[in-house]
This record gives structure tokens, sequence and C-alpha cells, in this order.
């Protein structure tokens, strides 16, 4: 049935899997992620971006470097359990895909054939520009950071 719909839809297939896989991973970095803790470490990188944007004294800017390299650690932390948790899915996921799309080829045509892209997208660039555009939307929706 999935197979089916995939070949007289794949479209739409791909715009409906994209956002279910997208919605799901942005969800379960809303659970596992604290988010206020995540929002304060934001911050205070932006804080020190602009200091050192605004500084004269090379030893000020080090100084910032050094506390930004370890407020990135932090955000790196915070951000492998989600990270860890959702590989081995989307591995399957992507697998599947790949076996779904087979023999459909491009799913949007352009008219043209441009260079690296070809004349078309085929079901993964069309999963990837979908996937950042709703994950821009989603985040923003569900306040992710």
């Amino acid at each position: 049935m999935i197979q089916e719909f995939v070949k007289s839809q794949p479209l739409l297939s791909i715009i409906l899997v994209s956002f279910v896989i997208t919605f799901l991973l942005t969800l379960i970095y809303k659970l596992l992620i604290p988010q206020d803790k995540m929002k304060e470490l934001k911050k205070r990188t932006k804080e020190l971006q602009q200091k050192m944007k605004n500084e004269k004294d090379t030893n000020k800017v080090m100084e910032a470097q050094k506390e930004m390299l370890g407020l990135s650690g932090e955000q790196m932390k915070l951000s492998l359990k989600p990270m860890l948790i959702t590989y081995l899915p989307l591995i399957l996921v992507f697998m599947f895909l790949r076996n779904a799309y087979t023999g459909i080829g491009d799913i949007i045509h352009w008219g043209a054939n441009l260079p690296i892209v070809g004349t078309g997208a085929g079901w993964l660039l069309c999963y990837i520009i979908l996937s950042i555009t709703f994950s821009i939307i989603l985040r923003k929706l569900l306040g992710v950071q």
C-alpha cells in the first residue's frame, strides 16, 4: 500500500514523509534537551560574539573565544543524547525510503541540466530541502532552541 502511494504520488509522499520525520525529530529534541539551558547558552554565545566584535584587546578576545569553546562543548553535550536516540531509526527509515523511491527518478523537474544536480530533484534532494524548511517552521512553532 505504501509502495503504491509512493509510486502514484511521489511528491506528496515525500512531503508527508519529510514533515512526519522532521516533526518527530523536533519533538524528541524538544523533550530531551532542557530548552531553558540551551536558550541561556545561545544567549551567552551571542553576547560573547558581540564582545569579540567590539573588543580591541587581543587577550580579552582570546578569553571570550575560550569561553565560547566551552559553551559550544556544553551545547554539543546537550544535543548528543537525542542524536544518539534518533540515529539508528533514521538509518532504517532512509534505507526504506531508498527502496521505496527506487525507479521513480526525478520528483521535481526544472527543465534544464544543471551542474551537480542534473535535470531535477530525486527523493533525497527533495527530502533535504523539505526537511530544512519544515525544521525551521516547526522549531519556531514548538519553541525548540
